[in-house]
């Protein structure tokens, strides 16, 4: 009998709803045609009960046969689960932005960056005996230590690999000896927090036979106690040539449950929030001859359209927005929210969201981390072992950097302020980042890295890079039970 019962239970959990013991015990003792209609019965009741989620023995038996309908029910006639559960949105406190324009605000943005990437550090056990590069210098020779510093330079001469290693104090040279401590240095950036394992080898070298990142500890992932799911998007660039509206008008089919089969469309009800990490439009002057390739050549136009667009969306589904660099706010990291003045019909929607660029939120308890990407341009194409047809790896040496710019000077703006806040402070259930167009997903110590796609097909730009987006394929991720669904709307009839 109870393997008879197994497809009608997978039908209260495919509904969304559990089944209490006690309910389990009840329909154990009713025929298998009995347990299907009491079932029938119960689903079709719980649909009008928005706060329902567990069904009881209880419930199964104040059941009353429904009189009969002139239609049967449609799936679109039961309420998607979505819309029975609560938006849980938490926004970790903001740093208040303290701009600094002369050359002390770069010192005290580098001494902030320091200090906190040092507290990340000495966290770890095999960091807490770290000690400051000035008093490893006054060690005897041959005296092994730790210390922490900033990276201010990577140079190797002799087939052998230097840094130049600084904390508020003093600075140091250090030469990286061993093939693992070799292998890791590679990796190695710019304006990067370290601590070194090693030993004092002269008054004016030490020794690192260990590079030791900030990085993740291996943490208890946090998990919804509904199983609704969040969907990542990223790169959709409306006002583009280039973007793929009938992809688009695709997702927006989906998420209202009227394309794809069953299973699909059960998916899509399960959807409450959708997060944009950045580029919702194509901007106007981000590169020279950007018109030529414009289908709406204002920004109050880009985003008017967006809005249009995304008002389509279920009401029940929360939109959550964060710049990119296409987007109508400063290039300089980190990016303020889009202003109310470019998109008013943005803000007139209450289930949107506009947020800065990077920015760390609980949804339904889980952690995510958003950023939209750019210092991935001064990851892939600089880094040994990194390449723009893979972002992930470039994702988890940020993770591990706990920072999501940590080079300075080069292609990515960071503004100098008191504070670095692009420092990746909480550890994360999930890092979902854009600007690369290429969807990609990894796992790293129980963080879910996705990659996302675009809604933007190739540019002349990308093909001269010989970068192949994936436009059309979105990420949809299980809170409960951490499952990640990729979604090829190319595909999806």
């Amino acid at each position: 009998m109870t393997q008879e019962l197994v497809p009608i239970l997978n039908r209260i959990l495919q509904e969304g709803y559990q089944l209490s013991p006690d309910a389990f015990t009840h329909l154990q003792e009713l025929s298998v045609e009995e347990a299907a209609n009491v079932v029938k019965m119960a689903l079709s009741k719980a649909a009008s009960q928005p706060q329902l989620f567990i069904i009881d023995q209880e419930f199964l038996v104040n059941l009353k046969e429904e009189p009969p309908r002139d239609k049967p029910v449609t799936p679109r006639e039961l309420k998607p689960l979505a819309s029975r559960a609560a938006a849980r949105i938490e926004v970790d406190p903001l740093e208040p932005a303290r701009p600094s324009g002369d050359v002390n605000g770069f010192i005290d943005y580098f001494n902030s960056r320091f200090v906190q990437l040092e507290g990340i550090l000495k966290q770890r056990v095999d960091v807490r005996d770290a000690i400051p590069l000035s008093q490893a210098l006054k060690l005897p020779v041959k005296t092994k230590f730790k210390a922490i510093g900033i990276v201010s330079r990577k140079s190797s001469r002799n087939n052998r690999l230097y840094l130049d290693l600084e904390d508020p104090e003093s600075n140091a040279t250090v030469m990286v000896t061993g093939e693992e401590a070799l292998k890791k240095g590679l990796e190695i950036l710019n304006d990067q927090i370290i601590c070194i394992d090693g030993v004092k080898f002269r008054d004016d070298l030490l020794i690192a036979n260990d590079l030791i990142w900030p990085d993740v500890p291996m943490h208890d992932i946090k998990r919804a106690d509904e199983p609704v799911c969040a969907l990542f998007i990223g790169d959709v660039h409306i006002g583009s040539k280039y973007f793929r509206a009938d992809l688009f008008d695709k997702f927006i089919k989906w998420m209202n449950m009227e394309l794809g089969p069953s299973a699909s469309r059960e998916l899509a009800s399960r959807v409450k929030y959708l997060i944009i990490v950045g580029d919702l439009v194509d901007g106007i002057g981000i590169y020279p001859e950007q018109l030529d390739e414009l289908t709406i050549t204002t920004l109050n136009g880009q985003y008017e359209e967006s809005a249009k667009l995304l008002s389509k969306l279920p009401d029940y589904v929360e939109i959550i927005i964060i710049p990119g660099n296409h987007d109508a706010v400063r290039r300089s990291l980190p990016q303020p929210v889009i202003p109310e003045s470019y998109a008013p019909s943005l803000y007139a929607n209450p289930r949107v969201h506009m947020l800065p660029n990077p920015v760390s939120l609980r949804l339904h308890g889980v952690q995510v981390q958003l950023a939209h990407g750019t210092a991935l341009n001064d990851i892939l194409g600089s880094t040994p072992g990194h390449a723009f047809s893979n972002p992930v790896k470039g994702m988890e040496l940020l993770l591990r950097c706990r920072h999501v710019a940590p080079i300075y000077g080069q292609s990515t703006p960071i503004a100098p302020e008191k504070t670095d806040r692009l420092v990746i402070r909480k550890v994360p259930d999930i890092l979902a980042m854009g600007h690369i167009h290429i969807h990609d997903k990894q796992k790293y110590k129980g963080v879910t890295i996705l990659s996302l796609g675009s809604f933007q097909d190739q540019t002349p730009f990308q093909k001269r890079m010989k970068l192949e987006p994936t436009p059309g394929v979105i990420s949809v991720f299980n809170l409960a039970n951490h499952q990640h669904i990729p979604l090829d709307l190319e595909r999806l009839n």
